[in-house]
């Protein structure tokens, strides 16, 4: 990310620890690395945390974001079909339908554009509406050769707040056992009882 502004940190704990990550990116891409070193074909990752895309008004900004990598193979291996990587038209499908599952689908849109660290032609912004509210594309193929990756991770990076979905609020589990069959039986009033 080349023209933000990271925010830096007074008293780091480590020196690749010393600023507040702008995306959430970079840990999936290394925890995608981990898992393709331990030969796992077929990586899916998601996560929701808070970002620092640099200064704002008044000092620094958060944003809840959620981000998600695909990389490897579409399906698992299997003997009747040829192993395909998965691609952008997969994890924008999957956006669609996160998407539509909230009953958004009608004001959300996926509008060609450029980020440095993605794949030029393969990148789209996310808009609501007129808003844009995050990115979607293949990692850029330089990073790929740099992070040393087998496949190309597709990536997604979207505000969580445009989503306009409640965090998840507990639910107490039921004390009582559920009941699977209710059974009603119906016979004429004049049927006397012994």
């Amino acid at each position: 990310f080349p023209g933000v502004e990271a925010v830096a940190l007074a008293n780091p704990i480590a020196s690749d620890l010393a600023v507040m990550r702008v995306s959430l990116w970079p840990g999936l891409l290394r925890t995608v690395r981990e898992n393709l070193s331990r030969q796992q074909d077929r990586v899916r990752l998601v996560e929701h945390g808070v970002v620092f895309p640099g200064e704002g008004r008044g000092g620094t900004r958060e944003v809840d974001m959620l981000g998600g990598v695909a990389c490897g193979t579409r399906a698992p291996e299997q003997w009747g079909s040829a192993t395909e990587p998965v691609d952008f038209y997969d994890v924008k499908g999957d956006l669609e339908a996160l998407f539509a599952s909230l009953g958004l689908q009608q004001g959300v849109t996926f509008v060609a554009d450029v980020l440095p660290c993605l794949h030029p032609g393969r990148t789209a912004r996310v808009l609501r509406g007129n808003r844009a509210v995050g990115w979607i594309g293949e990692l850029h193929p330089e990073l790929v050769r740099t992070l040393d990756l087998t496949y190309v991770p597709v990536l997604f990076e979207v505000e969580y707040a445009a989503l306009a979905a409640e965090k998840p609020q507990f639910r107490e589990v039921s004390r009582f056992p559920q009941v699977r069959r209710d059974l009603a039986i119906v016979i004429d009033e004049a049927t006397p009882l012994s």
